[in-house]
């Protein structure tokens, strides 16, 4: 699923679209350490997080993840969004925890998943 499709299917604010909007994801990854992003970072991963800084738009640049999704509600800040902006990364702002999030996007890549096998 495209990440401007997924941002608008469940309610989320989109900061910076970049080249990130037409971009497909077919998994995602949430978490709050870093080296743990790292590990599970690839160019179809939405990253799902309440880490709000710099350090995470950047590891997103060196992995090559098309989109990050920050949840609850959060105002990343001007930097951020410059950053990922500069960058070309898909930054969305779900109103949601983690786990509500995360929820509704497994839901809609296992419908998507489902459709496509026929």
């Amino acid at each position: 699923m495209k990440l401007g499709e997924l941002a608008q299917k469940i309610g989320a604010k989109v900061l910076t679209t970049g080249a990130g909007a037409d971009h497909a994801v077919t998994k995602i990854y949430a978490g709050d350490r870093v080296s743990d992003l790292l590990n599970e970072a690839s160019a179809q991963t939405l990253l799902v997080t309440n880490l709000v800084n710099l350090q995470m738009v950047r590891m997103a640049e060196l992995m090559e993840v098309p989109g990050i999704c920050f949840v609850d509600g959060v105002d990343p800040g001007p930097e951020v969004v410059e950053l990922a902006d500069k960058h070309g990364t898909l930054l969305m702002v779900s109103p949601l925890g983690v786990f509500e999030t995360c929820g509704l996007i497994y839901q809609l890549l296992s419908r998507e998943s489902q459709e496509a096998k026929g």
